[in-house]
């Protein structure tokens, strides 16, 4: 048995956040402030400012990773030699600085048992399978057949997500040529390395007891585009135990949405 249940990843690679990264920080540490905190970050990044932030709010430590850059990280979360380092752990709670938690459901999620739950994608364009809207490029014959693909029939992204650390360690492993293989060719075909679209493609079937929940449930535990889906959000009076126990993508895709909930929270936004 390991000794520890779960920990809060948090990846900072900037001295210093930005304004509403430090609010969902800051909201992060209220919430879940109670359950180790584990900061992700490059070599060489100065921590200071972090270490100053989360003083008497949690308790945090700090996990130093060769990386630079968006595909970089991602590669890094398909790699066996990211899980090892959290080997004391049963789960890990990724926790982007652009996610925000609602309220503490991180034992009860990691009692559920799955080895995946990510923040499922509501966005009307993902749900046709391709991202026109969202002003990246884009494959959208290779996102059809993604979404096709995915025996799930959602997409999530796991910047808000919940990992079983032994599954992924032993996935990693077996299927370490060829993620890196997928990894390659992502890059070298300019289309990015998506790692958690890959997770949901890819692991439930080359292993048959991978646990995923259906996407009702995982629309539970995560979100992004919830105002597709819930256009009365915008009102700012939903009830904050109808909202999931946390979103993920609100600074950057539906601040004003997201405000005045954050403000329910005492943030100054």
């Amino acid at each position: 048995m390991k000794p520890h249940l779960v920990t809060v990843v948090i990846h900072a690679h900037l001295p210093e956040p930005e304004p509403l990264e430090q609010v969902s920080l800051a909201q992060t540490l209220a919430i879940l402030g109670r359950h180790p905190i584990t900061f992700v970050v490059p070599t060489g990044l100065d921590t200071r400012w972090y270490e100053d932030f989360c003083r008497g709010r949690a308790t945090i430590r700090f996990l130093r990773f060769e990386w630079n850059g968006l595909d970089e990280y991602a590669r890094m979360l398909l790699s066996p030699r990211f899980y090892a380092r959290f080997h004391d752990y049963r789960y890990l709670l990724i926790c982007h600085l652009d996610a925000f938690v609602f309220r503490d459901e991180l034992t009860a999620w990691c009692h559920r048992g799955y080895d995946y739950v990510g923040a499922v994608i509501h966005h009307r364009t993902w749900e046709r399978g391709h991202q026109r809207s969202l002003g990246r490029a884009a494959n959208h014959d290779t996102l059809h057949k993604l979404l096709r693909a995915t025996s799930t029939g959602y997409l999530a992204n796991g910047g808000f997500g919940l990992r079983k650390v032994d599954t992924f360690l032993r996935l990693t492993r077996r299927f370490e040529r060829y993620i890196d293989l997928y990894a390659d060719l992502a890059v070298a075909r300019g289309r990015g390395v998506w790692e958690d679209l890959f997770v949901l493609r890819h692991f439930p079937r080359q292993s048959r007891d991978f646990k995923v929940p259906p996407r009702r449930i995982a629309a539970r535990f995560g979100a992004e585009h919830v105002d597709e889906v819930a256009p009365d959000l915008h009102s700012g009076r939903r009830e904050l135990a109808e909202l999931p126990f946390g979103i993920h993508g609100w600074i950057q895709f539906q601040p004003e949405v997201w405000k005045p909930y954050a403000r329910r929270f005492g943030h100054a936004v």
